[in-house]
């Protein structure tokens, strides 16, 4: 199994470890997610299997039958997880620094990065490969307030995140370096057109891959109205074969609270009690991450 992105920083990122904090602060689903080395890069190679012929029994002196793997080769390209900042002249003399206005800022522009990092992973990748492929179920909803719930179960060298090497050259996660070397230049676009300028841009290769037809499933079209049951629940874990430690039930935190009725159904309250605890944390084993980068509520409802 990869590490994760805290993990690859320990390792990595000696220069600046903090960038995986705020990188990682508000999109927890991106904290979770193993990642290994790309084969090739900015891009990885990897073998997808498609049928397996295993051992059988035989009577004894009887031949024995063949066995073999077929796969195809596949190509998975890395994109860039990166953008620019500027820092008009006056304000850098107003901060003291160019330096210290970039310190300032960069750990909220690195925290939204994230963000919107983790909604691309779960809306272009996992949800959009849950549609793909039929692993999605209908909770029933029709109207345009839906919720998504995600059943993921990483399997090393086929579900996987990835990263290149080329990242952490400088000792960083996100590679990080001067425009124009450090010196004033001429915005040429954007909100300080015209304004002499310093800058500075933020470079990082990641990607994911879904190489494992029982790894990524959806349930889907869920809302106050029409809430999963836990069979659905029980059938979505079992759709990815579900282990615990290597599975994750993914959702927004409101989706979250529509599974905390089947705890309440089976609580009980004894005489001096005070506190009623219904929060989910897992659902048989399967650890359940919550994401406000999942849309609140205002997916539209998918026909399947």
């Amino acid at each position: 199994m990869g590490a994760t992105l805290k993990e690859l920083a320990t390792v990595h990122s000696a220069k600046q470890p903090q960038q995986v904090d705020s990188l990682t602060e508000e999109a927890p689903v991106l904290g979770v997610i193993p990642f290994e080395e790309a084969s090739h890069g900015l891009w990885n190679m990897y073998e997808d299997v498609t049928d397996v012929e295993g051992a059988g029994w035989v009577e004894m002196n009887a031949p024995l039958p063949g066995v073999d793997v077929t796969s195809d080769l596949k190509k998975v390209d890395l994109s860039i997880l990166g953008g620019e900042i500027e820092c008009p002249e006056d304000t850098a003399r107003m901060f003291g620094s160019k330096e210290a206005y970039f310190a300032r800022k960069l750990p909220k522009i690195i925290r939204k990065s994230g963000m919107a990092a983790e909604q691309r992973i779960i809306y272009d990748n996992f949800l959009r490969w849950a549609a793909d492929n039929k692993r999605m179920v209908s909770a029933g909803a029709t109207t345009d307030d839906c919720y998504s719930m995600l059943a993921v179960r990483f399997v090393s060298g086929e579900t996987t995140g990835l990263y290149s090497s080329e990242s952490f050259k400088q000792g960083t996660l996100l590679d990080v370096q001067p425009i124009n070397g450090g010196q004033l230049y001429k915005a040429s676009s954007g909100k300080h057109e015209g304004v002499l300028c310093y800058g500075c841009r933020l470079k990082a290769y990641f990607g994911l891959q879904i190489a494992n037809a029982h790894s990524v499933a959806a349930l889907v079209n869920i809302n106050k109205k029409k809430t999963p049951t836990a069979m659905m629940i029980d059938d979505l874990l079992a759709d990815v074969r579900a282990t615990s430690g290597t599975t994750y039930l993914f959702m927004h935190g409101k989706a979250q609270t529509l599974l905390n009725e089947h705890k309440g159904k089976s609580l009980q309250v004894l005489p001096g009690g005070k506190d009623l605890d219904r929060q989910i944390t897992h659902w048989n084993g399967v650890e359940i991450v919550t994401s406000y980068n999942f849309l609140d509520g205002t997916e539209a409802a998918r026909t399947l």
